[in-house]
């Protein structure tokens, strides 16, 4: 009982100490960026870009929002990649330029959207009057001030990359039962301490939904290119940054932008289990530690409860239900801290049981060696020796 007893104090630490770690972020607020953080007195121009396939439902929206920015000198380009539910005349419609890839097949050895982001760029790396190139999902929605913000924190920090996590809008059940879980998984994973600290290469991160990167630099690591067959090609671009020595930096930004990433289950289901395997590192280990975490912190409190209540047993019922409050209190706390539903936190087994699904499917997808995602069919993992892509499809 003794070895127990000493389990469920691990448990107790566990929430608190996470507790602990959120509240001194949110104090401390160094990788904080708000609609109130300085602005420079002048910025060069800044080009977005947005590559968009088959997205007629969000791409207005996104187009919209980035043209009432702030930002002195702006100019929004979406890469319509081969689309059949017309994004690009909506984005046209919306003030955005737009430039069509067309459906041809995808090269060998490449993603579709660092495809799609060589090709978008290609005219921008030999243009003089552009310094800066933000790239933007379409399903982002930016405020009036992030841009200006976040270029103004780039040229203060004198860094070439710079990347961030905004809001994660939630719309079905689904979405609101799983996706806390795996942003929760996500955010605890990646202390923004260590990422941002240029002495641990280790530790890189970034969310493609907003980079934001110097056009020099980014020219230099060799643009998409360097991430051509890369799942994750937001953090294997931050990584060749940071192998070319540069400093990146990582920022919470959920009051500058906000992203609903998916819609319904199968979205959600399919777009996090391309990623969350390549997240480990391809390594089975990983996600087996992982998934043995999230059933000890996340589940075990509500077995010994049930086990508790259901022998007898006083004791094992009241360490149950204690731990039991007590992920329920830190949950309601970092649902009211990050704007979410209070109700859905009463869920956290579910959403916990779900995302040790989403880590065992993941793991079981890629290992077969092909993941799904916009109409098409990739190889899960990149070749490790991979050679580097010719010149001509970089723009150089």
């Amino acid at each position: 009982m003794i070895g127990l007893r000493f389990a469920l104090g691990g448990i107790a630490l566990f929430w608190l100490g996470a507790a602990y770690k959120t509240w001194r972020g949110q104090r401390e607020g160094k990788w904080r960026l708000g609609p109130d953080a300085p602005v420079a007195p002048s910025l060069p121009r800044l080009v977005v870009v947005v590559p968009a396939r088959n997205e007629a439902a969000v791409i207005e929206a996104c187009v919209r929002a980035l043209r009432a920015s702030d930002h002195p000198d702006l100019h929004v380009r979406v890469y319509d990649d081969g689309s059949t539910d017309g994004t690009g005349a909506l984005a046209a419609a919306a003030g955005a330029e737009v430039r069509a890839g067309g459906d041809e097949p995808l090269p060998e050895g490449w993603k579709g959207k660092p495809w799609a982001l060589v090709r978008a760029t290609r005219d921008l790396l030999t243009d003089p009057a552009t310094d800066w190139i933000l790239f933007l999902d379409a399903d982002v929605r930016v405020h009036p001030a992030a841009l200006s913000r976040a270029h103004s924190r780039a040229i203060a920090d004198d860094v070439a990359f710079l990347s961030g996590f905004g809001k994660l809008e939630m719309g079905s059940f689904w979405e609101k039962v799983i996706q806390p879980s795996v942003g929760g998984l996500i955010i605890a994973g990646n202390d923004l301490d260590g990422v941002n600290d240029a002495d641990k290469a280790d530790k890189v991160i970034a969310n493609g939904q907003f980079i934001l990167v110097r056009k020099d630099a980014y020219a230099a690591v060799g643009g998409h290119g360097a991430v051509r067959d890369d799942i994750l090609d937001d953090v294997g671009l931050a990584k060749a940054f940071v192998a070319k020595g540069h400093t990146i930096r990582v920022l919470f930004m959920r009051e500058l932008f906000s992203c609903r990433m998916y819609t319904n289950l199968r979205e959600l289901w399919f777009g996090w289990t391309k990623n969350l395997y390549a997240g480990m590192g391809y390594r089975r280990d990983r996600v087996v530690f992982l998934c043995g975490v999230l059933l000890f912190e996340f589940l075990a409190p509500y077995a010994v409860l049930v086990y508790g209540l259901a022998a007898g047993h006083a004791e094992l019922a009241a360490w149950g239900a204690g731990l039991v409050l007590l992920i329920h209190a830190v949950r309601a706390w970092l649902d009211r801290l990050f704007g979410q539903d209070l109700k859905y936190g009463l869920l956290q087994p579910l959403g916990a049981a779900m995302l040790v699904g989403l880590l065992i499917d993941s793991s079981r997808r890629s290992r077969k060696g092909k993941v799904v995602w916009k109409g098409r069919t990739y190889s899960a993992a990149r070749p490790p020796d991979a050679p580097p892509p010719p010149a001509a499809e970089l723009g150089e």
